[in-house]
């Protein structure tokens, strides 16, 4: 089944909870019209955070702040805050790069559009330094040891917490609550989110028991690819309540990979119940959907295989987070029961 999802957005949403250049105003960071203020009516106590690369200390409440993960602007602005510069999505955004759910937040905040960065062939040191930050967050990216290095040099960054591209959307949103001094919101972000997605699986009980694999067709080698454990897509899934299937215990990647891959010709020992892929293009999909081999698969039979071809729903749902959750997961929740049921 292809799939093409509707929006549920707005605050009324996020209340029910839970990949871009432009002039900046004098005030770099603003929540609302107003400076943010950190916890404790702008007293700042440094603060110390490990990730993969070592340890930051953060000595003075930051005001001008750069992200460059997939998601980690989407984490600062739920908490009220506004970066000076965030990377560009080229692959989801709009013509200039900015995603959905991060504009309706800038504007209820009342904010500016952030700078937009290209991160794609890696992190542009000398673009970030210009927009002269005092913290730079790359929780939700592959930042290498190097660019870490460099970028610290600038301001005080951190990298991602342990795998690259795996930060778990939690551990993202109360990682960069305690960089910015906004626990509280941190946690209140988390738990409003976690709170959404609880009733989501209340209203789908069929979930339970139900076996998923998330995937996608590899354009160059014509193989599967498949998400593997601890992949935010397939940890979202499972909070949803499906269980990751059995196959996926032999699919392997390569270090520091989030996906591993499999030929067309193994497609028969995919043994899930809902199979769920992304797709670049309808064509694509089409070219997959048309092998014979693919067509034999269990849950592409069984009417449990759903294709995504919404370049947004698919970063929505890659790398999750406390905006586009709400944002994408209404509709997702509806299609997972269609596959559940055998009616996708």
């Amino acid at each position: 089944m292809s799939v093409t999802l509707s929006r549920r957005t707005g605050p009324t949403a996020r209340a029910a909870a839970l990949c871009a250049a432009v002039a900046l105003a004098a005030t770099a960071c603003t929540s609302g019209s107003a400076e943010p203020e950190a916890e404790g009516g702008g007293d700042w106590s440094p603060v110390t955070v490990e990730h993969a690369h070592g340890s930051t200390e953060i000595t003075s409440e930051p005001e001008r702040i750069v992200t460059v993960g997939w998601s980690d602007e989407a984490a600062l602005l739920e908490l009220g805050i506004v970066p000076v510069g965030m990377a560009a999505s080229t692959y989801a955004g709009d013509e200039e790069g900015y995603l959905p759910w991060d504009l309706e937040k800038i504007e209820e905040l009342g904010g500016e559009k952030p700078e937009l960065i290209n991160t794609d062939d890696g992190l542009p040191v000398e673009e970030i330094a210009a927009l002269e930050p005092d913290l730079i967050l790359g929780v939700q990216s592959g930042m290498e040891e190097n660019e870490y290095e460099q970028l610290s040099g600038v301001a005080p960054t951190i990298a991602y917490l342990d795998q690259p591209w795996m930060t778990p959307w939690q551990d993202e949103v109360r990682t960069i609550g305690e960089a910015v001094g906004r626990t509280d919101e941190a946690e209140k972000a988390v738990a409003d989110t976690e709170e959404y997605l609880d009733g989501l699986v209340e209203e789908h009980p069929e979930f339970t028991d139900a076996t998923f694999a998330a995937g996608t067709l590899m354009p160059e080698s014509g193989e599967l690819g498949f998400y593997i454990n601890g992949d935010p897509r397939n940890a979202l899934l499972e909070q949803m309540g499906l269980t990751p299937a059995p196959f996926l215990e032999d699919v392997e990647a390569e270090e520091n990979a989030f996906y591993g891959t499999m030929s067309q010709e193994n497609a028969e020992d995919i043994d899930a119940d809902v199979l769920v892929m992304w797709f670049n293009s309808e064509e694509e999909q089409k070219s997959l959907e048309d092998s014979a081999v693919f067509g034999e698969v269990e849950a592409v039979k069984n009417g449990g295989f759903i294709g995504y071809t919404d370049r947004a729903a698919s970063m929505a749902i890659s790398s999750p987070n406390p905006l586009s959750i709400p944002w994408v997961m209404d509709d997702v929740a509806e299609d997972l029961s269609a596959a559940v049921e055998g009616e996708a």
